[in-house]
């Protein structure tokens, strides 16, 4: 079995990138989740920090948008997390919250995130992030 896995045998390929948004508010997840779709990608979603943390795990998506200010299990608090698993630390994270404090983003970026979107989220702008951590499918 170990060997198998080594291999990436018994691993079904994705044809499209999976990724996690993790946000507290369902209009900004619904919002999101719809630009994600255009831009080509799975989707997957979490209200809160704890479901993302066994989302994670069990999907091991490409690449993790997660907010930061949500009740109890913050996005800081929940990528301190991601990064002490071992089967979710080689993630790419991106922090993505409505306060632009250049206090925030330092931190998030010494805690492993790899960047850093400021709410309101734009179509343009989520596709230039993303593309600087994964490869986005060709537009048919």
């Amino acid at each position: 079995m170990m060997l198998g896995k080594l291999l990436g045998l018994g691993e079904k390929k994705r044809e499209r990138p999976l990724v996690l948004h993790v946000d507290d508010h369902p209009g900004v997840v619904e919002i999101v989740r719809a630009m994600l779709e255009q831009l080509g990608c799975e989707v997957t979603t979490a209200l809160n920090g704890m479901d993302a943390l066994k989302l994670a795990e069990k999907e091991k998506p490409d690449l993790i948008l997660l907010d930061i200010m949500m009740p109890g299990m913050d996005g800081f608090m929940t990528l301190a997390e991601l990064k002490k698993n071992s089967s979710t630390k080689d993630i790419p994270v991106m922090m993505v919250t409505a306060v632009d404090l250049v206090k925030n983003i330092e931190k998030a970026k010494e805690m492993g995130a790899v960047d850093y979107i400021v709410k309101p989220v734009m179509i343009d702008r989520l596709k230039a992030k993303i593309e600087t951590v994964i490869p986005l499918p060709k537009a048919s």
